[in-house]
């Protein structure tokens, strides 16, 4: 069986769903960063001027240098949504994942996601990226539980604003820590797969 190298120690697990298996996004489930999709394809779509471009690389290389916090950063990303129907926006989601991610999500953590769910546990991504980037891959692989950074939606528009806290650093283990509450997840028996330091807390 393919990948069954790094299937074989779930397979040894017992079943049932007070075993979590916690996955990070960007990164691990799916090659790179789906963010950079997302502004690709507005950019083609003449959604996004050249200039809101260069500024949008300007705010990642700030925070990549440390001067900005990932919640200042996701702030500045989300101006560019402010305005914007939610609905229109979950449709071009659906879009960028059917033309560009679907194709990164990596083989070996779709086995490892299959592992965990042939033997009944808790599945679920916890990432920082916002539903709208992380939501159709999870439908793709059967994935029932998405924990998020949320923007914040008035009136079926995008207000610019985010929803504290966002799902980074200690928010990742308060996300964790509610699904486990929710589901009876054992935390201390669950798995969860990073490609990021930013994770360890977690």
């Amino acid at each position: 069986m393919a990948y069954q190298n790094i299937t074989a120690e779930i397979e040894q697990l017992p079943d049932g769903p007070e075993i979590g298996a916690l996955f990070d996004f960007d990164g691990t489930i799916i090659s790179g960063y789906s963010i950079f999709s997302f502004f690709e394809e507005q950019l083609k779509r003449g959604h996004m001027s050249p200039r809101d471009f260069v500024e949008f690389l300007s705010v990642l290389a700030s925070f990549g240098l440390g001067i900005l916090g990932y919640p200042a950063l996701m702030l500045a990303a989300s101006q560019f949504l402010r305005g914007v129907s939610e609905d229109s926006y979950a449709r071009f989601a659906d879009h960028v994942f059917r033309s560009h991610i679907a194709k990164q999500i990596y083989p070996e953590t779709r086995a490892l996601i299959e592992a965990h769910e042939k033997k009944g546990h808790t599945v679920a991504i916890i990432s920082s990226a916002t539903p709208y980037q992380v939501a159709p891959a999870a439908r793709s692989l059967d994935i029932e539980h998405v924990l998020c950074s949320e923007l914040i939606v008035e009136d079926g528009v995008f207000t610019g604003a985010v929803k504290r806290p966002v799902c980074f650093g200690h928010g990742k283990v308060l996300a964790a820590e509610k699904l486990a509450e929710a589901h009876d997840v054992d935390l201390e028996q669950s798995y969860f797969y990073s490609d990021s330091t930013d994770d360890l807390e977690l």
